[in-house]
């Protein structure tokens, strides 16, 4: 069997990013076609990770911070009129600034990727839609250190290298709530597979996941218009989402049934009238951090924030 030299995978991974965003910023533009479609695409819009603001290091077993930063611009190209096929890319970028003297940013996680999705339904009132998607990760901290320390046991957080590339499959749906009709549910079920890593990271950071997302948005605009007269353009709203994930796969000293492989997130937006795109938050996460090369650690954390899903590069 053939050996890959990784080095020449993960540069050929850049190129291929590279490349992609390049051709986006020259594709895209505000009269494309992906602006003629605009209830599919806020469809798909709501199962992106919002950009988002962690202030401090909020509650748990998180060292303190003084923000954590997760930058996701899109671009997304379309490949036909009625968007049901489509091209998204992106850049993107978690920092954290350590609440530590000079307050440094250490080992940032560089997220690029590239995601082929398809609209397989597309329900006459434009409220029932099923998408399925295809993408392409690379994961890396942009360091070149020996990844274990002097002992050779415990990992360099400081300078130690993390790479990973991995596809994600999976499928979307969005549906009314049949018993209360300013409500809209959203389900998301997906798996990922690191196909190419760090040798290191073998048996230690699981190359197999799935996962299931829920949401629920609720229009709370409409619902006060019901009982008094309000402007429904200025409009507010509480966003509900929970995810589940589950490491899969042989993972060195531990158990088949695991709560090191389990992950849960809950977070909770509400998104007032006076500002146009911006939402606060709350969020409870446990589960494996996602952090680049902190990855050997469980995250117990509840944090504060805000975020927002404009579409600036649409």
């Amino acid at each position: 069997m053939p050996i890959i030299n990784s080095s020449i995978v993960k540069n050929n991974l850049h190129l291929l990013f590279l490349i992609c965003l390049m051709l986006s910023t020259k594709i895209v533009h505000p009269q494309s076609d992906v602006v003629s479609s605009p209830a599919s695409i806020s469809t798909y819009n709501t199962f992106r990770e919002p950009s988002r603001i962690l202030i401090d290091g909020g509650f748990g077993n998180l060292e303190p911070l003084i923000f954590e930063a997760d930058l996701v611009p899109y671009f997304m190209l379309s490949l036909n009129r009625n968007v049901r096929w489509g091209i998204e890319l992106s850049p993107r970028i978690i920092m954290r600034m350590y609440n530590k003297k000079s307050y440094p940013v250490l080992t940032p996680s560089f997220m690029p990727r590239m995601t082929v999705f398809y609209h397989l339904i597309d329900h006459e009132n434009e409220k029932r839609d099923l998408f399925t998607y295809f993408s392409l990760f690379h994961h890396s901290n942009g360091q070149e250190g020996e990844f274990y320390n002097t002992d050779s046991i415990t990992v360099n957080n400081q300078s130690g290298s993390f790479s990973t590339n991995w596809f994600e499959g999976g499928i979307f749906l969005s549906r009314p709530d049949p018993n209360f009709q300013h409500n809209i549910n959203y389900f998301k079920l997906y798996a990922a597979y690191d196909f190419q890593q760090d040798n290191n990271l073998d048996g230690i950071y699981g190359r197999l996941r799935f996962f299931g997302n829920l949401q629920s948005n609720l229009n709370l605009s409409k619902i006060f218009s019901v009982f008094r007269q309000t402007d429904i353009s200025r409009s507010y709203s509480l966003n509900q989402s929970v995810r589940l994930g589950w490491i899969a796969g042989e993972l060195i000293d531990t158990k088949g049934f695991d709560r090191k492989r389990f992950i849960f997130q809950y977070t909770i937006n509400f998104k007032p009238a006076f500002l146009n795109n911006i939402t606060f938050f709350a969020q409870y996460y446990y589960g494996q951090d996602y952090y680049n090369i902190y990855f050997n650690r469980t995250l117990n954390v509840l944090r504060f924030g805000i975020s927002t899903r404009s579409n600036i590069f649409n």
